[in-house]
Parts: structure tokens; C-alpha cells; sequence
């Protein structure tokens, strides 16, 4: 029997092993200790070390590019530097803000990440008009961020690719395919008239409420901008109100409120065109069809066998009563 370590695909890291290498790279001391949080796209572990906390994140093998990740960093640091909250990268001895282990399946970056304290903000009028409030100044604050290197949140991005994602595992449902085919395609005819009015710039990229937490000062603070880039800024405010809409346990008039309240509040600090309002529910479709693909994308790390058609027939009704609504 061959002693040659069998091929992964995604492995398990040590929280051990962990532990030595931040202790090695960082200014923590030596009581450091590591506990996997849990595994995403990526794989999210907590950081304890002299009374303090922080999240280290391990990018999937082939997930980011240096080039991706360094934009990420760029967008968190120049937000933050003019006064949005963020969990900003920590920086390691040598000033870098990310490594790179060497794992069984090969290279895996890593970025240890400040902890957001607080708790996550809840669709209420007072949450909701802060998480708009500080959406409009993420934007503002990364207008003109140049920052290269970074896949752009375009249509291909968003509707075209996570269409190839999903057609294999559609081969015997023809019907079902078709339909979803459909939808995105009078998503991309209706959005098309709309493109160049919209605005462009960095994004988030994933702004519903689980990836901020409200402090006990007060601050809404932001992370997660793993799934950013270059964007339309429709797009980004259309995730908050996927999220709402999304929700199955509260009424539409609930979901509506806390979407309309979110985005008045944006609109205080920000203005936007009417191609951007127009465009916004046309992007609430294309974030669906998004994350259908991101599931489909990811089965080689998580399987198959969520991904039945009960998984894209529910996706698709979401889709068409969303179209029944806006």
C-alpha cells in the first residue's frame, strides 16, 4: 500500500498547527489558542489570545487570488481609514497583511481579520436605517478606490456563470432547466437598457445581515467582503433586499418596511439615479440566480446531495413570485 499522502480536495487544518503559526507570524504572545468556527466558502476560525479575539480566515485552495485577496484588503482598510466600521486585516510582524500555508491540497491564504463584537442587526426600522446609512458611506468612502486585480461583479459574474454552474446538475430535469434559463434571460433583456445609467464602483458584494454586527457603542461594523469586487452599486444595495425578501418568517409588509426604511436611510447620505432604483429588483434576480450557481459551484467541496430539485425548484419559485411582486 502506497505511504503517499492521498489527494484532498479541501482538508481539515489543525487548529494546533494554527495556533503555532500565528504565534510565529504575529506580535500575540504565546497564549494563543485557535477553534474552528466553521467551514463557508472559505473556513473561518476564532482567535483568542491575552484577553483579546479576532477571526482567521483560510481561503479555499483556487477560491482567491493574491490579486483577489489583495484587493479585499484595500477595500476594508480604505473604508475604514475614512470612518466606516470595519474588521480591518491585522497586520503579521513583517507588515503583510496575509500568508500563505502550504496545505495537502496546496496553497491556502490566510488573513487574520479584527473581531466584530455585537450582534447582528435585526430587520427593525433603527437597524435598518443604520445599515443604509453605513452602506451609503461604504460607497462613498470607496469611490475611486484603484485598486486592481479584482473579478469585476458583472453580468457574467452574476447570471452567465452561475448558469453553467447549474446546468450539469440539471440534465434530468430539462423542464426545470429551461425555466430557470428563462428567467435569466429576461433578467439580462431587462437589465440591458438599464447599464449605462447605472453606477459603477467597488462593492461589497454581500451586504445582508450577517456579515455586520452592531457593537455595543453603537457602531455598525462590516466584514466578510469575500464575495466583492467591482460592481454595480444596484447590485449591492438589491442584496440587502434579496435578504429581506428571502426571509420566510416574516410578512411581506414586514419585508418591504425594513427594505424601505434601509434604503431612505441610503438615500439621506446618497443619491442615486432612477436606472439604479430601476435596476435594483432586476439585481434581487440576479443575486438569486448567483447564489443558486454558488451552490452549484461548490459541490466538489460539499457534495451533491442538497442540490436535488427541490433545492432549484424552490429557487425558482422564489424567482417568479419575486417577479409577481416588483
Amino acid at each position: 500500500m502506497s505511504r503517499v499522502p492521498f489527494p484532498a480536495v479541501h482538508s481539515a487544518l489543525s487548529p494546533a498547527a494554527l495556533a503555532d503559526l500565528l504565534r510565529a507570524d504575529y506580535d500575540l504572545g504565546l497564549d494563543v489558542t485557535v477553534t474552528f468556527l466553521r467551514r463557508g466558502l472559505n473556513d473561518t476560525y476564532d482567535v483568542r489570545w491575552n484577553s483579546r479575539r479576532a477571526a482567521l480566515r483560510v481561503y479555499r485552495h483556487g477560491w482567491r487570488t493574491a490579486g483577489d485577496i489583495a484587493w479585499e484588503l484595500a477595500f476594508i482598510e480604505r473604508a475604514a481609514a475614512r470612518g466606516v466600521g470595519m474588521a480591518r486585516p491585522i497586520s503579521r510582524r513583517d507588515g503583510a497583511l496575509f500568508s500563505v500555508l502550504h496545505a495537502t491540497e496546496g496553497e491556502r491564504p490566510c488573513v487574520l481579520f479584527e473581531f466584530a463584537p455585537g450582534r447582528m442587526p435585526e430587520p427593525v426600522a433603527k437597524d435598518a436605517a443604520l445599515y443604509g446609512r453605513t452602506v451609503a458611506a461604504l460607497h462613498t468612502a470607496t469611490d475611486g478606490l484603484n485598486a486592481g486585480g479584482r473579478f469585476p461583479l458583472d453580468l457574467s459574474h452574476l447570471i452567465r456563470t452561475p448558469l453553467a454552474h447549474m446546468r450539469p446538475l440539471l440534465t434530468a430535469e430539462p423542464e426545470l432547466w429551461r425555466a430557470i434559463e428563462a428567467t435569466a434571460e429576461r433578467t439580462l433583456a431587462a437589465l440591458a437598457p438599464l447599464l449605462p445609467g447605472l453606477e459603477w464602483g467597488p462593492c461589497h458584494g454581500d451586504l445582508h445581515e450577517g456579515n455586520a454586527h452592531l457593537g455595543p457603542d453603537g457602531t455598525l461594523r462590516l466584514f466578510d467582503v469575500d464575495c466583492g469586487g467591482p460592481g454595480w452599486r444596484a447590485y449591492d444595495l438589491a442584496v440587502y433586499q434579496w435578504r429581506q425578501a428571502s426571509r420566510r418568517t416574516r410578512t411581506q409588509e414586514q419585508e418591504n418596511a425594513a427594505w424601505t426604511v434601509f434604503l431612505d436611510a441610503y438615500l439621506t447620505e446618497r443619491s442615486l439615479a432612477d436606472a439604479d432604483l430601476a435596476a435594483i429588483p432586476l439585481f434581487v434576480t440576479a443575486r438569486s440566480l448567483w447564489i443558486l450557481g454558488l451552490y452549484s459551484e461548490q459541490t466538489g467541496v460539499a457534495g451533491t446531495q442538497s442540490l436535488d430539485d427541490t433545492f432549484f425548484r424552490n429557487g425558482l419559485a422564489f424567482m417568479q413570485g419575486w417577479a409577481a411582486r416588483a
